[in-house]
């Protein structure tokens, strides 16, 4: 009978032996799967190289809090750490920024931000009084307001009970003045810090805080408090932190926007989210917990395969969440900054763009997305070269980024200035470049201010002509021009006749209108090609290419005399009509220049003036 036992008690064993070592075969088996499987394998496929970042050469003030968990730790600068910090040190990465990162208590930060002695608050909660002083970069983490009380407290549970209770809060901070409008003010304990107001509170002192949740939960645990419970409740709060820079720094903002929708296309947000803010997300009793108490041991194996096959489905499942609720926040963010966003898979040659990108140049994005066009087709014939080699150079690694602004041609025939940057995201083993993530901006309306600042840099403020300086410049350029290819060239310098005498009698005010006339029998007399300036007063010069003397001679007799017919009205009385006199000269060596030539003219034009005015004399 023993004998009998021990056989029974062995098969046992030997039974259990071999459930145990089937369910480890099987969980192995099962993560061999997964780890092979295409979705597996997409998610871990894309293997970045470092790419060489653009170096700037200022260095930004970059201010992290003192003390507030998990967002900012550290005391000092050298030892700043905590979400923000982290996520701030990728997007600079990604947009070539140089920075120092300070860290101070936050209310001598703010008072630092507003005074200009510091560039970038990593971390500062978006509100209406905040945006009066500063511009925001897309939300980097949105959180509720959590309601913290003594594990033994039964008055409190919800936020309408805490209207006659004494109430801890952050000086500064948000809830502040929620409390403020929830009509608390004669209740709260303002403190410094989280820790300093859980200590408060675990004391016995006070009945609730008022904190973001995820900061009270760091703060309890890092201090070892376990007294103390978060209420399953929230707040009626939202704190929106996001990157803040001064109001008006709108390149700046845009590097940050843009450098921060790299970060979610590479996963690098997520790593960083996962690693500060991961501990806090809650997690629902898994089947394998289940099985332990409730599935008998015979049915163990076939339990786990089942189970092995439900959590492969619902990883699946959850992956696809994730694609869907990363992709939801990269649309927001693009949305956000107003940019067009384009993902170039090089090897297939797809490109998928966004619905900015199709409504910046006119179209729907249904007729973007099925158009066959490429994206050289839309841009100006004239750029194309120079678009293609800033695009070669990322590619073939000659430069980090392509940034280049450019024309492109929208749905009704016109043409758009289009900021474009770019940079190479993903190389295969070779190091030749797979895929290629960039933006467009729309840059219209300040590429035609630089444009118009330049045309005015370029014009005399009153008669629309060039002033002396482009005069000059384009003077020597058609002066080489015609040395070189041996072609005529003349010069006409012009003075109104009694101009002193004008300003003395009727003012300044007729003296502008006179010169503005002539101005404008130069603009409708000449030729396009002809060049007219002033140069003084009311002196002016006339540059007219492949001209001979006697052509200059017609022009110039053509001028006075429809200078002379000319009347100009005034304020009070009959108009008045005013000459000129005109000096001719023309090229007649190799060896002259501009300023030989001109006063060569200037010489002609004295002459015409002591031998009677209203005339053109030749030198």
């Amino acid at each position: 009978m023993p004998k009998v036992n021990g056989s029974v008690k062995n098969l046992s064993f030997e039974i259990c032996t071999c459930i145990s070592l089937a369910l480890m075969l099987s969980l192995i088996g099962a993560k061999i799967v997964y780890a092979f499987s295409p979705d597996r394998q997409a998610s871990t496929q894309v293997q970045k190289t470092p790419q060489q970042k653009q170096i700037q050469t200022n260095t930004l003030i970059v201010g992290s809090e003192q003390d507030f968990p998990p967002f900012a730790t550290g005391m000092t600068d050298e030892t700043a750490s905590g979400f923000t910090v982290e996520l701030w040190k990728a997007v600079a990465t990604e947009a070539g920024l140089n920075y120092h990162i300070r860290v101070l208590p936050f209310t001598e930060l703010l008072q630092e931000f507003k005074t200009g002695k510091i560039d970038v608050l990593i971390n500062l909660n978006i509100t209406d009084e905040a945006q009066a002083y500063a511009d925001f970069s897309v939300p980097h983490a949105i959180f509720k307001g959590g309601i913290f009380v003594r594990k033994n407290e039964s008055s409190v549970n919800s936020e309408s009970d805490l209207n006659d209770k004494s109430i801890i809060m952050i000086k500064d901070d948000v809830e502040a003045s929620y409390a403020t409008s929830r009509g608390w003010d004669k209740q709260l304990v303002l403190v410094h810090t989280a820790e300093e107001g859980m200590r408060l509170l675990a004391s016995g002192k006070h009945d609730a805080m008022l904190v973001n949740k995820v900061v009270g939960l760091q703060s309890l645990a890092s201090n070892g408090i376990n007294n103390i419970k978060a209420l399953k409740v929230n707040a009626g709060f939202t704190q929106k932190f996001a990157f803040a820079v001064h109001d008006g720094e709108s390149d700046l903002l845009s590097k940050i926007n843009e450098a921060f929708v790299i970060t979610k296309a590479n996963k690098t947000y997520d790593s960083i989210y996962e690693k500060w803010f991961g501990i806090y997300s809650e997690k629902e009793i898994g089947l394998r917990d289940l099985l332990k108490h409730i599935i008998p041991i015979v049915l163990l194996f076939t339990c786990v395969l089942a189970y092995s096959l439900f959590r492969r489905r619902a990883e699946r499942k959850q992956a696809e969440l994730l694609l869907r609720s990363r992709q939801q926040q990269l649309n927001f963010v693009l949305e956000a900054s107003g940019l067009g966003f384009w993902d170039w898979h090089i090897s297939s040659g797809e490109v998928e763009r966004n619905h900015i990108w199709a409504e910046m140049l006119g179209y729907t994005y249904e007729e973007i997305k099925h158009t066959i066009n490429q994206w050289a087709d839309f841009v100006h014939p004239d750029d194309v070269e120079n678009a293609w080699k800033s695009i070669n150079d990322v590619l073939e690694g000659r430069t980090s980024v392509h940034e280049l602004v450019y024309r492109m041609r929208t749905k009704n025939g016109d043409y758009k200035w289009i900021l474009d940057r770019a940079k190479v995201v993903e190389r295969d083993a070779e190091g030749k470049a797979v895929r290629m993530i960039g933006s467009h901006r729309d840059y219209t309306e300040r590429k035609n201010l630089e444009l118009e600042l330049t045309r005015q840099a370029h014009l005399d403020y009153l008669t629309g002509l060039s002033n002396r300086r482009h005069f000059m410049e384009q003077a020597e350029i058609e002066l080489s021009r015609a040395i070189r290819y041996n072609t005529q060239l003349s010069v006409l310098m012009l003075d109104i006749d009694f101009f002193k005498n004008v300003n003395d009698t009727y003012g300044h005010q007729v003296g502008d209108a006179v010169l503005q006339a002539l101005s404008k029998i130069c603009q409708e007399t000449l030729r396009q090609v002809d060049i007219a300036g002033r140069i003084g007063g009311e002196e002016f010069a006339i540059l007219l290419p492949e001209a001979e003397v006697k052509e200059a001679l017609e022009v110039a007799e053509r001028l006075r005399e429809t200078v002379a017919k000319t009347e100009v009205d005034i304020p009070v009385g009959l108009p008045i009509q005013f000459t000129v006199s005109i000096g001719v000269a023309a090229v007649i060596n190799k060896n002259v220049n501009i300023d030989t030539l001109l006063n060569q003219a200037d010489k002609a034009l004295y002459k015409a003036k002591e031998t009677g005015r209203n005339k053109v004399c030749v030198y």
